[in-house]
């Protein structure tokens, strides 16, 4: 009779304790749910909805959800996203003129920079090295933000602001969860 009450006191707090995620668990990103622990940890980035979006969809490549591993998700998109920047600065300057395929090539460098800075950052994490992950994140920011400077200068319109403002966020965020390591 006992052992048969522990086994309900366990189901008990078992469902319980599921039962206080389910709000989380029916959270959903680009492409289908994201898990629960995913979720908890984006809920305290800045762009929380970027954050379980792209981070999420790397879950299940983690055999433990925490607030390192979210942070190296996060890290991977942003490295992933930087990557679809330069194949878009290299397609948009087969169509532009002059003046905005120098400034293109410019931002190319400018991302090639950040893809070093996001793997200097990377490797920061690895060693649990807050300083450093998070000097390499603030690094990689300025690396792309640069990019706007010569269309600026130039007067002419960035195709790439789209790309800029969401790696910006996606920055920010990385650098919350380095605060979380």
């Amino acid at each position: 009779m006992a052992l048969a009450n522990a086994r309900l006191g366990v189901l008990i707090v078992a469902a319980m304790l599921s039962a206080s995620f389910l709000p989380l668990a029916t959270a959903r990103g680009r492409g289908g749910p994201i898990n629960p622990l995913v979720a908890g940890v984006c809920a305290h980035t800045p762009f929380p909805e970027l954050c379980k979006g792209t981070a999420g969809k790397h879950a299940d490549k983690y055999p433990t959800i925490d607030n390192l591993a979210v942070l190296n998700m996060q890290v991977d998109a942003f490295a992933k996203r930087t990557a679809q920047a330069r194949k878009f600065v290299a397609s948009a300057s087969r169509k532009g003129t002059p003046a905005q395929t120098q400034a293109l090539s410019f931002c190319d460098t400018m991302y090639m920079n950040t893809q070093d800075t996001i793997g200097a950052a990377q490797r920061a994490i690895v060693f649990k090295d807050k300083g450093t992950a998070k000097i390499m994140l603030q690094l990689a920011v300025q690396d792309f933000q640069s990019c706007d400077r010569p269309f600026q200068q130039s007067g002419i319109p960035n195709p790439m602001l789209k790309y800029d403002e969401e790696l910006s966020q996606m920055a920010n965020n990385c650098m919350q969860l380095a605060n979380m390591m």
